[in-house]
């Protein structure tokens, strides 16, 4: 019997103690649960006990004129049924478990008792064990009596349960694994069905409350984001929390890349897969090199870069030793030396327009020149200023065309120049400008520059650009999971086009291949998911250094070819926990849809979010078989690493699981350890395949050969670094960055 209230000796209302053990199901023989004290405003419904308890502290039987000890008789039951819900579902099997106390509620462990359930037709025991499936709806009661009761106080306690199928929904469209194109619409229709023995008080999708008609049909228009999309349906009766449930994971997107199979490879071609901007300022920002100290130089453009050219340039090492020999006319240059160069670079319409000047030179002269009869002192020095003027074309027009460095027009000339000879009267001649000393020297400092700087320039410029195709002319992919075959995926990237823009920079756009050889897992791939559809603009900015975009159809094309290639066909029945391992006969995971990059959602601090959906995994157990999906989605950052854009995936993927289907009620292995295991033990291994597998090199110049210019050049070190964080603008992901020339002299 059960008191209406139940109060402590501190007077506390203790009313949920008594709604427990009601809903338990207590019954007992010695009146309610202990207290510290009587408590006289108790009116129990039974007759006291007290009286029945002799002084030592024993218990009187009347129906057997004995006393027994009350701390070992069971006096009190409490019934629960596991696993515990508000309602079970037919054909669920359970457990019902009784508790025993004695007099003074004090658990007693393990006592026999004796079960009864009724009605008997609603039910099926499990062999010999306290287990029973429940088979047909109604109301069970499982009573459970201590055997060890005293016969005039019986021990007994019931507890009743509710059969009833819960609600069911059918999601009938989207179907896991449908692929949507925003070419059709920019909605996504969900609709299906719920089946229930009881009204539906509601039904959410993604947690949205939708309406139902009265067959118990919900529709609706639903708005989807660029790639994974999950659809969860959920119906609620009031009775069962969210048995009512069915997902679905699609991929919707404005357009799809097809890809195309030929019989023994996998190929996907990318008109714009990179594009690329070398800005003016990339060029000429309008300052010379920093110097730091006599001894380290810092570069910020490819001006600076000419300047260091020019600045070490060894004229003297350019000019023949006499310079002249004839009658009456011998000169020698043993030193030359030039201060500091000034450059400037633009870029126009079709390329390069540069001009530089080489101010203060200093020519040592030695030699004599015989004039009227006087032979002149040429021993002393030349102060001269020279410009240099030169227009460089630059061209690539297709993909199967070199790229072109033509010089186009080039101008040298003696901006100044004042003779220090031991000999006045050389240094009047000198001054003459149609004088043959003026013309000779000028003539050979002119010769000896332009040598220089006409084979300097035009190569200097031709390893610029075509070392951009060299860097992305071939990558491979190697992929390996750690269960099957690796997998090698091929890039073959090429420029297509050059598109000089006066005073912007240079444009460049890159179009790649990516191969692999594999049979189709999936032939019915509609194919590569992109953001946009038809021709876009290049986003890119006019103030840039470098900026590379890398179009998110290139990641997602090497997702989708190695999807199809079978990168999430796994066997995963090595993958769980020891404990289990004998009991799991078979274990497989399927990716029926790719994994897709799309930009962040919100203020998720990501460059990318990646997601795979519709991971379905089968567990067949030795006693059931179960079907789970999945949807995992996970946060990943790019940055550089040695001239290559690297994918930095998070290690801690959100992961959203449902049941598909089970030959049981409930599934063998729960949500939290299937969780545990596609956290723990699955996504490490996926991880490491697209994290550590793939990495992108950059379309950087390459100025590594600039010793063959000036030696002093030869220890030039070229950092790339980035300027500003990656943005994802009209489907590709920018990189803003500026490369960085440091140069340390002896």
């Amino acid at each position: 019997m059960i008191a209406t209230q139940i109060t402590t000796s501190r007077g506390l209302p203790a009313l949920a103690l008594a709604l427990l053990f009601a809903t338990a199901g207590l019954i007992g023989c010695g009146g309610d649960p202990p207290q510290d004290e009587p408590d006289n405003q108790n009116q129990l419904n039974q007759e006291p006990d007290n009286q029945n308890q002799d002084p030592g502290n024993q218990i009187q039987d009347p129906d057997h004129n004995q006393s027994f000890d009350p701390s070992v008789i069971p006096a009190y039951l409490i019934v629960d049924v596991s696993p515990t819900r508000f309602a079970y579902a037919l054909d669920t099997r359970v457990t019902p478990r009784a508790r025993a106390y004695n007099y003074q509620w004090q658990p007693l462990g393990e006592v026999p008792v004796e079960w009864t359930v009724t009605p008997e037709d609603l039910v099926e025991r499990d062999g010999e064990s306290n287990r029973w499936y429940l088979r047909d709806h109604g109301d069970v009661t499982f009573e459970a009596c201590a055997v060890d009761a005293l016969p005039s106080h019986p021990a007994c306690a019931s507890h009743t349960v509710h059969v009833a199928d819960g609600p069911t929904v059918t999601l009938e469209t989207p179907i896991g694994g449908d692929h949507f194109s925003g070419q059709n619409s920019d909605t996504v229709l969900v609709e299906g069905v719920v089946t229930s023995a009881r009204d539906i008080n509601r039904v959410q999708i993604n947690g949205i409350d939708v309406p139902i008609d009265s067959d118990r049909r919900f529709s609706y228009e639903y708005t989807p984001n660029f790639g994974v999309n999950t659809i969860i349906v959920r119906a609620f009766d009031g009775l069962h929390p969210l048995d009512g449930l069915d997902a679905a994971s699609f991929i919707w997107a404005p357009d799809f890349l097809p890809t195309e199979h030929d019989g023994t490879s996998l190929h996907t071609q990318l008109d714009t897969a990179l594009i690329m901007r070398l800005g003016q300022n990339f060029f000429d920002d309008g300052s010379n090199p920093t110097m730091i100290s006599d001894s380290q130089i810092l570069t910020e453009d490819l001006a600076d870069i000419i300047y260091l050219v020019l600045l070490f340039l060894d004229l003297g090492a350019q000019l023949p030793d006499p310079v002249v020999d004839s009658s009456g006319f011998y000169l020698s240059v043993p030193e030359v030396q030039i201060g500091e160069p000034r450059v400037e670079i633009d870029t126009t319409s079709t390329g390069l327009q540069i001009f530089a000047q080489l101010q203060d030179i200093h020519a040592v002269t030695s030699g004599h020149l015989d004039f009227a009869d006087q032979l002149l002192n040429l021993d002393g020095s030349i102060e001269a200023g020279l410009a240099v003027f030169a227009e460089v074309d630059v061209e690539k027009t297709s993909a199967n065309e070199p790229v072109t460095v033509e010089l186009v027009n080039f101008a040298i000339a003696i901006e100044n120049a004042t003779g220090n000879f031991a000999s006045d009267e050389a240094n009047a001649i000198f001054e003459l400008a149609d004088s043959l000393l003026r013309e000779s020297l000028e003539t050979i400092l002119l010769d000896s520059v332009n040598l220089s700087f006409i084979d300097t320039l035009p190569d200097l410029l031709t390893d610029v650009f075509t070392s951009l195709e060299e860097a992305i002319a071939y990558q491979p992919f190697d992929v390996d999971v750690g269960v099957g075959d690796p997998l090698l995926l091929e890039f073959y990237g090429q420029i297509s086009q050059l598109l000089p823009t006066y005073l912007q920079g240079i444009e460049g756009i890159v179009e790649a291949q990516l191969a692999i050889e594999t049979a189709r897992s999936f032939p019915d791939n509609p194919g590569v998911a992109v953001m946009t559809s038809g021709p876009r603009p290049l986003p890119l900015f006019d103030e840039s250094r470098i900026q590379i975009g890398l179009d998110l159809a290139l990641i997602n094309a090497i997702f989708n070819n190695l999807w199809d290639a079978g990168l999430l066909d796994l066997d995963i029945s090595t993958m769980v926990p020891p404990s289990l391992g004998p009991l799991l006969q078979t274990g497989h995971a399927t990716g029926m849809l790719p994994p897709v990059a799309a930009p962040p959602v919100g203020n998720q601090p990501y460059d990318l979010l990646l997601h795979l959906g519709q991971l379905e995994l089968d567990l067949g157990w030795a006693t059931q078989t179960d079907r789970f999906g999945a949807r995992l989605a996970v946060g990943a950052n790019l940055l550089i690493q040695d001239d290559a854009i690297a994918i930095e995936i998070s290690d801690d993927p959100d992961i959203e699981l449902w049941l598909i289907d089970s030959t049981e009620e409930s599934p063998f292995l729960d949500a939290g350890g299937l969780i545990s295991l596609i956290r723990n033990q699955l996504w490490p291994q996926i991880d490491d395949a697209l994290g550590e597998g793939l990495s992108f090199s950059l379309p950087i110049p390459d100025l590594a050969g600039l010793d063959e210019f000036s030696p002093e050049l030869a220890d030039l070190d070229l950092d790339i670094r980035m300027t500003r964080p990656l943005e994802v603008r009209e489907g590709f992901l920018i990189l803003e960055a500026a490369f960085e020339g440091e140069l340390f002299l002896d």
